[in-house]
């Protein structure tokens, strides 16, 4: 068990560490962070990020072996993924509530369920009742 607070990282606030023309201000800030926390993601955290590598490429913004190399990065962060499979309707109705995705709701439910922030460029601001702040 970590002795560092948990930090819910969105597949969003990942994708600037490793496309260049994604950078900004916000995630270079939110890297320069990630040693003091314990990084959790859902499940599907791993295909979101596989799938906006995949797109790069097929956009030709990258090409096959940058697509591998950054891949092969990825996979070095220390990211706990999460086992629970959140329940349709749950994750349903979180992201109807927020007017979000099915995928973002999914980050929210985890930062609510761990009780820590939440790092994304992505989600509306929780409602006070999930006690989730968003890393700034």
């Amino acid at each position: 068990m970590s002795s560092k607070p948990p930090l819910v990282i969105d597949c969003a606030a990942a994708i600037p560490w490793f496309l260049d023309d994604e950078a900004n201000a916000w995630s270079e800030s939110l890297l320069e962070a990630l040693p003091h926390y314990s990084l959790h993601v859902p499940a599907l955290w791993h295909l979101e990020f596989a799938n906006v590598l995949h797109t790069a490429q097929r956009r030709k913004r990258i090409n096959a072996r940058d697509a591998k190399g950054l891949l092969a990065r990825a996979s070095r962060l220390p990211l706990a993924p999460d086992g629970r499979v959140v329940p349709l309707v749950e994750i349903a109705d979180l992201a109807e509530t927020h007017g979000i995705t099915t995928y973002d709701a999914a980050y929210l439910e985890l930062a609510t369920r761990l009780n820590c922030p939440l790092a994304t460029q992505d989600v509306a601001k929780p409602a006070p009742e999930e006690k989730v702040s968003l890393v700034p």
